[in-house]
């Protein structure tokens, strides 16, 4: 499959997919609710999941003048379509084991799947492609200086990360893992790209890698608190996955239209707005927030605005943008888990 029909799949349509792909090449494969596996000979198990934070399915793929970079209207996906696509050119060469997981993005479904099942691959590492950029290696709770040193010397950089499946699969197999860059930018954003040669190098590199005989590298859990930004169990005690997913499942896409500079707003104790290069409209007249830092939008509940003449300022589809709106709860629960981030970071400066 080529990187463009991943993109354009639904995460069902993508998983019975690979499952015929698979076969094609010669795997067994073991599918369950939840996961696909499919048993490797080389010691080694690549993970990658097939869902993505978009809404929509990609309909319109768009290249740059020399084609390497794709992005979609729609949202790429590349996050974790890239990772996929990797997978099944690097097995190409080296059979690995191999696990796709479904919902990630909604904590890691899928790797609960299957880590609950009676599958325990023997091999001596794992590794994610489901990190953005070109030379990440994040490790979150496994803290086996061994391992960090085998991966790092392929040229890749330690760096911290949130939250990915091997943070769950890596502690029950008991066995080290790390998340390597896929090449892809501005993850859950619609702006999110892919840069289709990082992904070209980071299969050549990835290859190297497996194709190295080493020893099996233990799973060792980190005695440094919060040795990832929220990383592992600790993202897991710090988020409720259950509440994040009911709320992101009220989030929607609306046409805004942001409000004319000549008008003013006022908000409900009577004060009025200053800035206004964050505020929005919609086709009803409510006032909704952007929020910058988080690039979504909630509704300021009382906020009103108005033109200079007084009078309730317009809506105007032809000047309106689609902007992702979401419930206030989620946006203050997202800014807590950013603040808790950079805090943390700071303390390992």
């Amino acid at each position: 499959m080529t990187f463009k029909e991943i993109a354009m799949k639904s995460q069902h349509t993508l998983k019975k997919s690979l499952m015929s792909e698979l076969t094609r090449i010669g795997y067994r494969t073991r599918t369950k609710k939840g996961f696909l596996y499919a048993k490797g000979s080389l010691p080694v198990m690549l993970v990658a999941h097939l869902d993505t934070v978009h809404r929509k399915s990609v309909e319109t793929i768009c290249y740059s003048q020399d084609g390497n970079i794709v992005m979609s209207p729609e949202g790429i996906g590349g996050d974790d379509r890239a990772g996929v696509f990797m997978i099944l050119q690097i097995i190409k060469k080296h059979r690995c084991h191999v696990l796709f997981c479904e919902d990630e993005e909604a904590g890691g479904i899928g790797a609960r799947a299957f880590v609950a099942s009676d599958i325990k691959p023997d091999i001596k590492y794992i590794i994610e492609l489901d990190r953005r950029g070109s030379n990440d290696a994040v490790f979150y709770d496994c803290d086996n200086s061994k391992f960090t040193k085998f991966i790092t010397g392929f040229g890749f950089k330690e760096e911290f990360g949130s939250f990915s499946d091997i943070s769950i699969i890596a502690p029950e197999l008991g066995v080290a893992a790390a998340n390597i860059s896929s090449g892809f930018y501005c993850e859950h954003t619609r702006h999110e790209y892919v840069d289709l040669n990082v992904m070209a190098d980071n299969i050549e590199r990835v290859g190297k890698i497996v194709s190295t005989k080493t020893v099996k590298f233990d799973y060792i859990e980190s005695i440094r608190p919060f040795r990832s930004l929220m990383g592992g169990r600790y993202y897991e005690d710090f988020i409720d996955f259950g509440r994040y997913h009911r709320m992101l499942g009220d989030a929607n896409i609306k046409p805004l239209m942001l409000i004319p500079e000549s008008s003013y707003i006022k908000m409900p104790e009577g004060d009025m707005v200053d800035n206004l290069d964050q505020y929005f409209v919609d086709d009803a007249g409510r006032v909704f927030e952007y929020l910058y830092d988080l690039d979504v939008a909630v509704e300021a509940a009382g906020y009103e605005a108005f033109t200079e003449n007084g009078l309730p300022v317009r809506f105007r589809p032809k000047d309106a943008r689609e902007v992702e709106v979401v419930p206030l709860e989620y946006a203050i629960d997202l800014a807590e888990a950013y603040m808790f981030c950079d805090m943390n970071d700071d303390d390992d400066l």
